[in-house]
Order: C-alpha cells, then structure tokens, then sequence
C-alpha cells in the first residue's frame, strides 16, 4: 500500500485559492456511494494499492468535468488525491481566506 502524494506549499497555496474561489470539486462535495463515479479513474481502480487511511479527499479543477454528469454531479476523468495532512492546511488556511474575504466585504475589521 502507498500513501497518498505530499503537496509543495506552492501546490497548497494554489488548491486553497481554488476552494475559496468555488473553482475545485471535493469528494465530500456528495455522497460517499457517487466518489467513484464523480472521480472515474478511483471508480476503475487507479488508486487500488493506495493507503486510503492517508487520504484527506480528493479534488478536480471543475473546468475538467466532462459534458455530462451523473445525478447532478459533475463526472471527471482525471482527479488530485490530497494526503489528510496536506488536506487539513487546506482547509485551515481556505477557512481564514473565507473569513477574511467575508469581512473585507462587510466593511468589518
């Protein structure tokens, strides 16, 4: 079994801009049964030997989504897997981006 793939601060940096700016789709964006037919490649096996007590989630730029969906999900052919450490800094940081857009909008200090 392998771990999920480690993230460069650089890689973090970006996948946080394009969770604050709604431009990426998480599998904890729908239900647990629809991730492998929203995320092809893990649907098919491509992650097989992976150590899924590593994973954080797994994320797609939604550009990427092919033209049909499933279910109203978006369907995608290729996908990122985030390591569950790379995943936490993630949302940590989107969070303070959100909070810090939402009071910049509010006029608020």
């Amino acid at each position: 079994m392998s771990e999920a793939p480690r993230m460069t601060d650089d890689q973090i940096k970006e996948t946080v801009r394009g969770i604050v700016t709604g431009r990426y789709f998480t599998a904890t964006m729908c239900p647990p049964d629809m991730v492998p037919k929203v995320f092809m490649p893990i649907g098919l096996g491509a992650a097989a030997d992976l150590d899924w007590d590593t994973v954080g989630n797994i994320i797609e730029d939604l550009n990427k989504a092919g033209e049909r969906g499933i279910n109203d999900y978006p369907v995608f052919m290729s996908c990122r897997i985030v390591h569950k450490e790379d995943w936490q800094v993630i949302v940590e940081r989107a969070t303070k981006a959100a909070e810090a857009l939402d009071q910049a909008v509010e006029g608020t200090t």
